[in-house]
């Protein structure tokens, strides 16, 4: 059965960087193509030049022996697009492909960080949609004055 339309949910959340030293934020984001397969994904922005901690999955639900993979590209603060590359499940119908450990690093910069969904098509360009967009909330920002500003008590 075929799904029309997509749902696609993303939350954002200040946490707290794990060296104890300013602010990381968490991006996450539930996304069903237009086809009926699905996945979710998970970064952590911790400043202007990175991300790091991400996990994704790539789940096959419509069970009609086509696989599906997801590709994630990253905007550079040069205007770049950069491939992180593609994450296959051809593990078949109902299985989830499980990704951990997704990072990327530019000395310019990362603007965004964006998720295309896509399955083989035979004899045909595979079908794709990109249905998830996150932007770094620390790009264009100045980590030292978000902090001061929130503590009150720093000084740059």
């Amino acid at each position: 059965m075929r799904r029309a339309g997509f749902t696609a949910a993303a939350t954002t959340a200040l946490t707290l960087a794990a060296a104890g030293q300013g602010w990381a934020t968490a991006s996450s984001g539930d996304v069903t193509a237009s086809w009926g397969d699905r996945t979710r994904i998970q970064v952590t922005w911790t400043d202007r030049n990175s991300l790091h901690n991400g996990t994704l999955a790539v789940a096959d639900q419509t069970c009609d022996d086509t696989s599906v993979y997801a590709t994630l590209t990253v905007r550079t603060g040069s205007g770049a697009t950069l491939s992180l590359g593609d994450r296959h499940n051809t593990r078949g119908c109902g299985t989830t492909a499980d990704f951990r450990d997704i990072r990327a690093i530019d000395a310019n910069g990362i603007r965004s960080l964006t998720l295309t969904l896509c399955r083989r098509a035979a004899g045909a360009a595979d079908h794709c949609e990109t249905r998830y967009f996150s932007t770094n909330p620390h790009f264009g920002s100045d980590t030292r004055q978000q902090v001061s500003g929130i503590r009150g008590s720093l000084r740059p």
